[in-house]
């Protein structure tokens, strides 16, 4: 049996893009229609009204946190224009989910942003952080909320918009993905000055992929190294020195702070060495670890949850969440069995003296998978996205169970679980 603290958050985690539906004033909207993007988010799950069947749902799951975040264009549809109504719905979600007892965490920022703010250069200058604290302002006057995310995996936003160039606004210059990176830092220290005047907790979510070297060589060792370094420590350390490092030059930032660390984790990176110098001389390629793979081609490696919370908190000594955590997939036991390993390794995190808060299942519900549409079901509830019906899978009263016990049995241990 294996017990966790009375005060764990066992929670799931959405992000408005991905679910609400008919977010129009987004960039990612304006791209689906354009037809620069495969997929149309549409309705999604049309969660902007269904919000109260959900969170009845959630409780009677048992789950006692839920992450989701806030959609900028919804507060400021046009540049200088708040909507108060959008407010009031999200303050609506806050309570609805206080009076059920589950324990809100807010994102700002979740890969979109508004049109608006987009064409007037994005988080690519400087000047234009005016308009997000604005944003951030608005948002801080939610009553009900302790737990505040600014930036939902900077460093994806980064990479897959500004240097891949497969996710809007499709543009490959490290140059400008290196400035939006500062901006980010910068923008992340405006919205902790707001948020910490209101006494809340307030951290930022970064994806940590478990880089590991193709070959013992050398040179994939040091690539590896590089690219740990380029993806998942250069940003977070720039928060207290107030220097970011980039492929092309180092950028000062204000120095700021973190009360937590969310951490996303799926996934197992290989690096190899590259004498390409447009790829920093590595290549980056999802590792090939199990027969089995995810719907989103991912091997998967539970013992990578435990390697990034003890590298991140030997690193930083901030307190953890683990804010996503999930399986693309329709075999829903395997889903059980992910959850379940995946959690018995945070549970050797906490035995061992880490300080981790909570963890959230992603996603709540399937959703709208980015660039990849609907087809990856990562939700602990299957979604029919043409009646907008939710059922529960077996999965979903599984960890319902734990959420509410606090505690994986010897039985599912026995059943799902690893030997560790």
């Amino acid at each position: 049996m294996l017990k966790f603290p009375d005060n764990f958050l066992f929670g799931t985690a959405t992000s408005s893009h991905q679910v609400e539906g008919d977010n129009i004033h987004n960039d990612w909207w304006f791209y689906e229609q354009s037809g620069k993007l495969k997929y149309k988010s549409g309705k999604a799950c049309n969660h902007w009204e269904l919000y109260r069947e959900d969170i009845k749902l959630m409780t009677e799951l048992n789950y006692n946190a839920y992450r989701f975040s806030i959609e900028w264009s919804r507060i400021f549809p046009r540049e200088n224009e708040i909507n108060e109504e959008a407010i009031q719905r999200y303050q609506e979600i806050v309570n609805l989910l206080n009076e059920n007892n589950i324990v809100p965490m807010i994102t700002l920022h979740h890969f979109t942003s508004p049109l608006w703010f987009m064409k007037k250069g994005g988080f690519a200058k400087e000047e234009n952080l005016k308009y997000w604290e604005k944003y951030v302002e608005s948002i801080a006057e939610l009553k009900g909320v302790n737990l505040f995310a600014t930036f939902n995996e900077p460093m994806v936003y980064v990479t897959t918009g500004y240097i891949q160039g497969y996710w809007p606004p499709f543009i490959r210059n490290p140059l400008r993905a290196g400035k939006i990176e500062a901006n980010l830092l910068r923008a992340h220290a405006i919205a902790y000055e707001i948020l910490k005047s209101k006494k809340v907790q307030v951290g930022i979510v970064k994806n940590i992929p478990i880089m590991k070297p193709a070959s013992e060589s050398k040179a994939d060792i040091k690539a590896k190294e590089k690219a740990d370094n380029l993806f998942n420590w250069y940003f977070l350390d720039a928060i207290w020195s107030g220097k970011v490092r980039t492929p092309i030059k180092t950028y000062k930032v204000p120095k700021s702070d973190v009360d937590f660390i969310g951490i996303n984790y799926y996934t197992v990176h290989e690096i190899k060495h590259s004498w390409n110098p447009f790829n920093l001389f590595l290549e980056v390629s999802l590792a090939d670890l199990s027969k089995r793979k995810t719907l989103m081609g991912w091997s998967v490696y539970p013992k990578g949850i435990y390697e990034a919370v003890t590298r991140v908190q030997d690193r930083y000594e901030k307190p953890i969440y683990i804010t996503e955590n999930g399986i693309a997939t329709l075999d829903d036991e395997w889903r059980i069995e992910f959850i379940i390993q995946h959690l018995q390794y945070v549970h050797k995190a906490l035995s061992e003296g880490y300080d981790v808060r909570g963890y959230f299942y992603w996603s709540f519900m399937d959703n709208f998978e980015w660039a990849e549409g609907f087809e990856p079901r990562f939700g602990l509830v299957e979604v029919n996205f043409e009646t907008f019906e939710r059922k529960p899978r077996k999965s979903a009263h599984v960890y319902g169970e734990i959420a509410e016990r606090k505690i994986i049995s010897d039985e599912l241990v026995g059943r799902y679980g690893l030997e560790l």
